[in-house]
């Protein structure tokens, strides 16, 4: 879905949220299970244009939101991590005016702990390493 729009007007005010802010899910490394090296996913979300960017099996985390930031700023500003994994999945729902971000360790963990952060949401990003 890279370059896709996706519009709330509602959204744009969390714009303000930091890198790695607004309604993002814990960090993966700090959870049990989570093995050292592998791989790393990022999704980036402008709630001001509505485009969306990623990563896939980036080696570090700092390639792999070089290359997600990379993919979702050309379309214009605010873009800004929502979600990451390392050894895992990501995923980004939007809904009622919102954006929530997080990971799991398989596509359906990741899509649930997503869906759990907006009201009548819907998952518009999901990527996993591997």
């Amino acid at each position: 879905m890279n370059g896709n729009r996706f519009f709330s007007a509602a959204a744009v005010g969390t714009a303000i949220a930091a890198l790695f802010g607004g309604a993002v899910a814990g960090s993966p490394d700090a959870h049990a299970g989570v093995a050292a090296g592998g791989l790393y996913t990022v999704i980036a979300y402008s709630p001001i244009t509505g485009y969306t960017g990623w990563a896939n099996n980036a080696s570090t985390m700092e390639e792999a939101t070089h290359i997600a930031l990379g993919n979702c700023q050309p379309h214009g500003s605010g873009c800004q991590v929502t979600s990451w994994a390392h050894n895992g999945c990501a995923a980004l729902a939007l809904g009622s005016g919102r954006w929530g971000g997080a990971w799991g360790a398989n596509a359906g963990a990741a899509q649930a702990n997503a869906l759990a952060m907006v009201r009548a949401g819907r998952i518009v990003e999901l990527h996993c390493t591997g």
